[in-house]
């Protein structure tokens, strides 16, 4: 049987420890060469609207003795500026919704086991390696967390670092004061702690142990200025932090080691770009195409920053922290960027990891909608 599992039936059956643990060992196979994923591909073309475009995201990763997953995620997409910032817009079919799906498959024997939605999983898989970062690198005292934004990325971070670190208070900032209020009115009760409201980023990230930025904007809003020794700076993307952030990292700490960077030449065609830190191949005529945002100027470089291993994976031993006084960040790999470039991540092992432990626990739990096998198995070779 093929399980329908919507992002109600996952949320009841996924928490973040075991979305945490779940990570932890997709990751190990995968620093021990057991697992692989193939980055995240955008494809656009032009709608008849001229400010909207139709991006099919998709980024796929195998675990071996585990699962498969692939993720899709259709949305018409477009970068409005809010409250003087470029924000990244989308939906699916009507604003609103939103139609990203996982297929997941059992390795063993190639079958089809599970059909998702990825709203649920994809919070939870991010926030998940947020909590990684924030367990190896963030000081053991730390207690206060500031966090910009107030949505779904905002959620997941808090209940991941919370479950980690002995949280005791979260500072809040977002431009919407309703979302504000009602995310720290949730994460009061969720994580039975002070969560507060700030008139500002900079009020939010002062004074915090982990300072972290969720947001969807395309421009930085995390201030270097803003950061003191000792602090764990965490984001979902490279673009939210500014230059002054990236020169005062003084720790990285990397989850994998891979010893050669994707090599992109024999994959570009006329159609490929890297845009906003996505591999991207774009439909359309140039004028169309330029309107797509590139990266921003400046360099994700490092200067100042030493990069170390958060965990030896041959031998399971943590490494972590190497100094009280650091600021520290998280990467996904070695050798390549701060976590928050798309193509750069590890997103298909995150999803065949993370979904697969969702379906198991669904399974356990009688959830979701069973189809017939018979729907998607064929006697025609392809």
């Amino acid at each position: 049987m093929v399980l329908l599992l919507n992002n109600q039936d996952l949320e009841s059956a996924l928490d973040m420890p075991s979305c945490i643990e779940a990570l932890y060992q997709g990751l190990k196979s995968y620093g021990c060469g057991d697992a692989v994923r193939r980055p995240r591909i955008d494809l656009f073309a032009p709608t008849s609207r001229p400010e909207e475009f139709a991006c099919f995201s998709s980024m796929e990763g195998v675990v071996r003795g585990g699962y498969y997953a692939i993720r899709i995620k259709p949305d018409i997409v477009s970068w409005p500026y809010v409250g003087g910032l470029r924000r990244r817009v989308t939906y699916s079919y009507q604003p609103g919704l939103y139609g990203g799906i996982i297929l997941l498959f059992r390795v063993e024997n190639a079958e089809l086991v599970a059909i998702m939605n990825d709203g649920y999983i994809q919070h939870m898989r991010v926030g998940a390696t947020a909590a990684l970062g924030a367990k190896y690198l963030a000081r053991n005292n730390a207690t206060t967390v500031g966090i910009l934004g107030s949505g779904g990325m905002a959620r997941s971070f808090a209940l991941g670092f919370a479950a980690v670190r002995e949280v005791r208070a979260v500072k809040a900032y977002s431009p919407n004061k309703e979302h504000l209020l009602a995310y720290c009115r949730e994460m009061s009760e969720k994580l039975g702690i002070e969560a507060l409201p700030t008139d500002s980023s900079e009020q939010a990230i002062q004074g915090s142990d982990i300072a972290a930025s969720c947001t969807n904007s395309q421009e930085a809003v995390l201030n270097g200025q803003w950061l003191e020794p000792g602090m764990h700076v965490a984001h979902v993307s490279n673009r939210e932090l500014d230059q002054a952030v990236l020169s005062r990292i003084t720790q990285v700490g990397y989850l994998v080691f891979k010893e050669e960077p994707l090599k992109l030449s024999a994959f570009a065609d006329d159609n490929f770009e890297l845009r906003a830190g996505v591999m991207a191949y774009i439909a359309g005529q140039p004028p169309e195409r330029q309107k797509i945002p590139k990266a921003r100027e400046g360099s994700f470089r490092l200067p100042n920053a030493r990069w170390a291993p958060c965990v030896d994976w041959a031998t399971d031993t943590p490494r972590g922290r190497e100094s009280e006084a650091d600021i520290t960040l998280l990467a996904e790999l070695a050798n390549t960027f701060p976590s928050g470039l798309a193509s750069c991540g590890i997103q298909g092992v995150q999803f065949a990891s993370v979904a697969g432990k969702g379906y198991e626990r669904a399974v356990s739990m009688g959830l979701g909608i069973k189809l017939d096998h018979k729907h998607f198995l064929q006697d025609i070779p392809t």
